[in-house]
């Protein structure tokens, strides 16, 4: 954490407006191009995108977001150090760059935004990890790590969904690069992606299974319990749950987050 009191006064409040600056700019983004999102994601579904609803975990990751910015910059809470606050507002501008390039009409901005999301998912979680939001010194009042996870759950709810948005990207571009397959819903079109979802067949992708062997055991690393939990969310809304394989998958994140409470506890 921050160092308040070796810092000229008002200078700790940079690093959170960072952050702010970079969601704001990624709302501003989305708001331009507000069609990009749905049209995309409904061209190029693949087997593993979930329902709409679990896209509702943008509400919560921007309204945390800015709830522990504000208590930052009023001094309210510690503050997150130089390099946490940077990795986080870099990964909010990785975001607003990845909208405009979510483009399904070319694949070359696809590709592009490919990267972008993938770049915001590397520094998010990096971010996460560098904060040790879990940890706490040793004699450390015991109320300071709960203040730390207050401060730092947005961060890593938006860390681990933009991994399960990674995956998803990498899956629509890989889609979209195969010259065989046409795509589900064109623009202009009247339905929409909750009606071209709706209307898919169900099936099973190994994908979700992949990446939460992957998820799990970054969580463990990190020693943050709350990484996994976007993925977890993202599986229990996609269609073909609760088949095995991803009831295999939720376990495995489970078991990641298990692994870095003990890890917290006891190491």
């Amino acid at each position: 954490m921050l160092d308040k009191d070796s810092l000229f006064a008002g200078v700790y409040v940079v690093g959170p407006l960072a952050v702010l600056s970079g969601l704001v700019l990624s709302g501003v983004s989305l708001g331009t191009w507000p069609w990009n999102v749905r049209e995309t994601a409904c061209a190029w579904r693949i087997d593993y995108s979930p329902a709409p609803r679990a896209f509702r975990i943008w509400t919560l990751i921007y309204a945390g977001t800015v709830a522990v910015v504000v208590a930052q910059v009023t001094n309210q809470v510690v503050v997150f150090d130089w390099w946490v606050n940077f990795l986080w507002a870099l990964a909010w501008m990785f975001c607003a760059l990845w909208v405009p390039f979510f483009d399904a009409q070319h694949i070359g901005a696809l590709r592009a935004a490919m990267v972008q999301i993938l770049a915001a998912a590397a520094s998010a979680t990096a971010a996460t990890g560098l904060s040790r939001m879990w940890l706490v010194g040793e004699g450390a009042p015991p109320e300071r790590r709960v203040e730390q996870v207050a401060l730092g759950w947005p961060l890593s709810i938006f860390a681990g969904w933009l991994v399960a948005a990674s995956a998803i990207n990498v899956g629509i571009v890989a889609k979209a690069s195969d010259p065989t397959l046409k795509p589900t819903c064109v623009r202009g079109a009247p339905r929409g992606y909750a009606q071209t979802y709706a209307d898919m067949p169900v099936r099973v992708s190994i994908v979700p299974v992949l990446l939460a062997c992957g998820v799990g055991g970054v969580t463990v690393w990190i020693r943050d319990p709350l990484y996994a939990v976007p993925l977890m969310w993202a599986i229990v809304n996609l269609p073909a749950f609760p088949c095995w394989e991803y009831v295999m998958a939720l376990l495995l994140c489970a078991g990641g987050s298990a692994g870095a409470v003990v890890r917290v506890i006891y190491v």
